[in-house]
């Protein structure tokens, strides 16, 4: 029978158990776009509280990438020397660090107006801010600044890099065909739509080495009608165990609204574990690690999903966030569920990330 706090290797990665915090966006209070003293807090709490891999928040690939105006990149000066303390106090509590990359494409906030987003298509993805359809020059610089960023990732000393496939940014925004509405080589079937995706992963293979653990977080659905199809995901996690990915993190959701998020209330153990049936089709077809993420609150619930098949790990967010010593409660014999209410007003990031639940409640 598996536990949360067995010992394992989860993508290439000696975890001391199964739970990965996964990743959220985050907000830099100094207003400096790297980072810094004020990010280690953080991370070091996380560390503290026993989480066996830490998934930062995500970082930009280029200048061109990020979401948050102070999300950094890593053309950013310091970006090496910030990871580096970052994974050197993780480290120091037998925890892991595991970046997060990231394009945000038409999410993004570009640093001028004669730069607009960039997407697959020309479309309003986001309101009043529509997205310039990429060139192929410009798909394959975006490939290669995944590579220069893994590269520097490896330099600071983190144990590993994620590529964020999922929530409606830039990868996710070509592998759903609601956002995808190309004629070329990177439009129309799944073999097109991933196509960039495949390339992303060769040059990070091709910088940061082929022993690098490179990991995916991916969308088994979008929340959409037009929507990737879990056959789908399946045959691009295929193609990517092929060339080396080493862990697949199962989420779901675009992101541009409610009806869309990957993040929905949890009012009952029946509600945790939203994409956990689509997790165990995947591992199922796959021998790398899946990790899955999506409302997880109850110990139990978490090792009942574990022991229904081949997931390797649970991702957490939310809850650690309110809680960040969660991991360690439950390790003492405190099993009551986390204490998050699933509000989501820790998303308010231009107050930085932190739990600020209703005062109602």
């Amino acid at each position: 029978m598996k536990s949360i706090f067995d010992p394992v290797a989860i993508g290439g990665i000696q975890s001391k158990n199964r739970i990965v915090r996964s990743a959220t966006a985050e907000s830099y209070a100094s207003g400096q776009k790297r980072f810094n003293e004020g990010n280690l807090p953080l991370y070091e709490k996380l560390a503290k509280g026993e989480v066996g891999v830490i998934i930062t928040g995500m970082l930009g690939v280029d200048e061109n990438s990020s979401f948050n105006p102070r999300m950094p990149n890593a053309g950013d000066e310091g970006f090496v020397d910030g990871l580096r303390l970052i994974a050197d106090h993780v480290h120091r509590y037998d925890s892991k660090v595991v970046v997060q990359l990231v394009h945000a494409g038409a999410k993004a906030v570009p640093p001028g107006a004669a730069h607009p987003p960039l997407g697959p298509s020309a479309l309003p993805i986001v309101p009043d801010r529509p997205a310039r359809a990429m060139t192929k020059e410009e798909i394959a610089a975006v490939a290669a600044a995944f590579g220069r960023a893994a590269a520097k990732c490896k330099e600071a000393g983190v144990d590993g890099v994620q590529i964020h496939g999922a929530h409606g940014y830039l990868l996710s925004q070509f592998l759903s065909p609601h956002c995808n509405q190309r004629s070329d080589e990177y439009g129309g079937d799944i073999a097109n739509r991933g196509r960039i995706v495949l390339e992303t992963f060769e040059a990070m293979r091709r910088e940061a080495g082929r022993d690098y653990p490179i990991w995916i977080k991916i969308n088994c659905h979008d929340l959409v009608d037009e929507s990737i199809t879990l056959e789908e995901c399946l045959w691009l996690c295929r193609e990517l165990e092929k060339s080396g990915l080493l862990a697949v993190e199962v989420s779901a959701g675009l992101g541009f609204g409610r009806s869309t998020s990957p993040s929905k209330p949890i009012a009952a153990e029946s509600d945790e574990g939203s994409f956990g049936k689509e997790a165990l089709e995947i591992a199922r077809s796959l021998s790398i690690s899946v990790i899955s993420t999506g409302g997880y609150q109850t110990p139990e619930v978490m090792e009942r999903w574990l022991n229904e098949g081949a997931i390797e790990a649970i991702g957490l967010c939310r809850p650690l966030i309110r809680e960040p010593g969660l991991v360690k409660r439950w390790k003492d014999g405190d099993k009551k569920k986390a204490s998050c209410l699933t509000c989501n007003r820790c998303y308010r990031l231009q107050e930085g990330l932190k739990c600020q639940p209703r005062t109602e409640q």
